[in-house]
């Protein structure tokens, strides 16, 4: 395919929104959307070769994955040595053992795959994984093996059909993501099957010749052209946020986007800012970029404690200085200098190369992980972080019975006949809410007394709000429950908890003031401190030596949640505990249980133990309100 500069231009403009984004830089929620673009321009770029060789009978699979081994892997591995070799060192073995396994996904182009089932409540935050961002890579990576198989045969049995398929897999695989994205989010963001109308959308452009068929339109409807396609960008960037679906119809923004300005031709407006000299060699090296920039900013937040404005030049000038460093050491040298080696000796070494690179992360990983040679004190707090393999966890949560997934129907339904059963003996209770209600449930119990039955009606990430406007399993729990279970039951009270939002505070008080009506005994938990990190990851770092790392990594933004939170309940007459207040007194919050356990088992789920510290004291206030008997 002929070299078009805007291209790499259009690269630029999608990799600098990621990276500002991911950096936490305000003003731009959507830059996550960049990805997006790159997907279109990979389509462009992939289906134009493979569309061309199968026109010419020139296509050789060998010489494709050449060029694409030449491409992508270099500077792949050694972004994923570094990565390795740093948090060996570093990381915890529990934390370097998910890294290592990461990056063996990586290696195997299945890392997308790799995040999606590792990607949960419990599975610790996801923005503190290295190697998180290379699940794009992956989906590219799968297109790649996919898309020759399935062009090639177009084209060599329907070639006068080639746009009409193109079109059909771009509607399939849209109409798939909008589906499915409300019940299957994670599924639909990380995975091929939904992601890939985004890569076709850039493939159509190249199977369906629409550059020569629109290259008779003026000039000026060209810019227009263009001049939509930023538009739609920029609307992508600063509109949308990981609130709103995606990617589903809301990709359609930066997809179509990228779309328009890639149609318009290299003369068009945009574009000609696009191949200015310094946005294309932005452009260039982008990839490096990307591949650099998260791992960078990820250790950063986990061993760096550098002030705001130090932090974010540090992250750039490393960024930006091992991507130059990589495109002039690694990425040219193996691309342009290996480009007359055979192809069957390229994608041969590329095949020993991954090879040899994921037996050392399995090895290192697995068979031999004594990363950072840390104390047993600091590993006895560390292993909290496996919480839910422990015996404490089922134990407390009762998980794919009374606590279950409230977004997807493949996992098990939450079981009305066994969780919602009332007592005819003792007092019936129920607390409604997602997985921070669900980590009180067991320890309120046992506090309140074999004289209360509480029932638990729990669902994660199912806010205990009543007429939501997403409609999914979660939400069928919390209407049923408020609409028919309660107003049907004698109940003696209902305890309302959840990981409160400061969005949450309206809907809450609409739901109060609802639940009254049916209820005259009811009682709100407030918001559970939080961390920016695991706390028993924090607790054996600082007892191996980094001091107040635990007090430095509080969220403050739960206080002020908290604040707010007791006030709007208070305007609706119903009593208010403050977790925050229990963990936190006097602002001074605790990071073990009294049994000198961690009080949390990742960012703000407690353990057993300190949930029920935490119950002691709510149980007590809930007998002072007269809540309880």
């Amino acid at each position: 395919m002929k070299y078009r500069a805007d291209v790499d231009g259009l690269r630029a403009l999608a990799v600098l929104p990621v990276i500002a984004y991911h950096m936490g830089i305000g003003g731009i929620p959507g830059g996550f959307t960049g990805v997006d673009i790159f997907f279109v321009i990979s389509g462009y770029l992939i289906c134009g070769i493979i569309y061309q060789g199968g026109v010419t009978h020139t296509f050789s699979y060998l010489e494709f994955y050449k060029r694409r081994c030449l491409r992508i892997l270099p500077p792949l591995f050694v972004v994923l040595l570094s990565t390795l070799l740093f948090g060996y060192y570093h990381l915890l073995p529990a934390q370097f053992s998910d890294l290592s396994n990461s990056s063996l996904a990586t290696l195997l182009f299945s890392s997308n795959i790799f995040f999606w089932k590792t990607t949960g409540y419990f599975a610790g935050p996801a923005e503190l994984k290295p190697l998180l961002h290379t699940w794009s890579l992956a989906v590219e990576e799968q297109f790649y093996i996919v898309m020759p198989v399935v062009l090639l045969f177009v084209v060599r049995r329907f070639r006068q059909h080639a746009s009409r398929v193109m079109l059909l897999l771009i509607a399939a695989s849209l109409l798939l993501s909008i589906c499915v994205v409300t019940r299957k989010p994670t599924f639909t963001f990380y995975l091929l099957p939904t992601r890939a109308w985004e890569l076709a959308l850039g493939g159509l452009i190249a199977v369906a010749g629409l550059e020569a068929k629109l290259a008779k339109l003026s000039q000026g409807v060209k810019h227009l052209m263009s001049l939509t396609g930023l538009g739609l960008i920029m609307i992508g960037f600063l509109w949308l946020t990981t609130e709103k679906p995606f990617p589903a119809w809301n990709a359609l923004w930066p997809c179509v986007g990228s779309f328009l300005i890639i149609l318009a031709g290299e003369r068009a407006i945009v574009s000609r800012l696009l191949s200015l000299k310094p946005v294309v060699y932005i452009g260039m090296i982008s990839y490096c970029l990307y591949l650099w920039h998260w791992p960078i900013i990820v250790y950063s937040r986990m061993f760096f404690n550098l002030a705001p404005g130090i932090r974010e030049l540090t992250i750039v000038g490393l960024t930006l200085g091992l991507a130059v460093a990589s495109r002039y050491l690694i990425e040219i040298p193996f691309r342009y200098r290996l480009a007359g080696f055979s192809s069957r000796k390229i994608v041969t070494a590329s095949v020993v190369g991954l090879v040899l690179m994921a037996s050392g992360s399995l090895y290192k990983g697995h068979l031999s992980n004594n990363a950072g040679q840390f104390s047993s004190e600091a590993l006895m707090l560390a292993q909290y972080s496996q919480y839910k393999e422990m015996p404490d966890f089922d134990y407390q949560y009762r998980p794919g019975r009374c606590f279950v997934d409230g977004k997807s129907e493949e996992d098990k339904p939450f079981d009305r006949d066994y969780c919602l059963k009332t007592s005819a003996t003792a007092k019936n209770y129920v607390i409604i809410g997602d997985s921070h209600a669900a980590h009180l449930w067991r320890a309120l119990s046992l506090a309140a007394g074999e004289g209360i039955n509480l029932i638990q009606a729990t669902s994660a990430g199912c806010k205990p709000l009543y007429r939501q406007s997403l409609h999914n399993p979660c939400t069928e729990l919390v209407d049923y429950l408020y609409g028919n279970w309660i107003p049907a039951h004698h109940i003696d009270g209902v305890i309302v908890s959840a990981r409160w939002l400061p969005q949450d505070i309206a809907p809450l008080k609409a739901t109060l003031a609802q639940l009254k009506s049916v209820s005259d005994n009811i009682i709100v938990l407030g918001p559970t401190i939080e961390y920016t990190e695991a706390l028993p990851d924090l607790l054996a770092y600082q007892t191996d030596g980094r001091k107040d790392l635990v007090a430095a990594s509080i969220d403050h933004s739960i206080k002020t949640t908290d604040v707010a939170m007791r006030q709007a309940v208070a305007t609706e007459n119903v009593p208010y505990i403050s977790i925050y207040a229990i963990i936190c007194p006097h602002d001074v919050c605790r990071g073990l249980a009294s049994d000198g356990h961690p009080l949390s088992n990742d960012y703000g789920h407690l353990t057993l133990s300190g949930a029920k510290d935490v119950a002691k004291e709510a149980v007590q206030v809930m007998r002072q309100d007269k809540f309880i008997p």
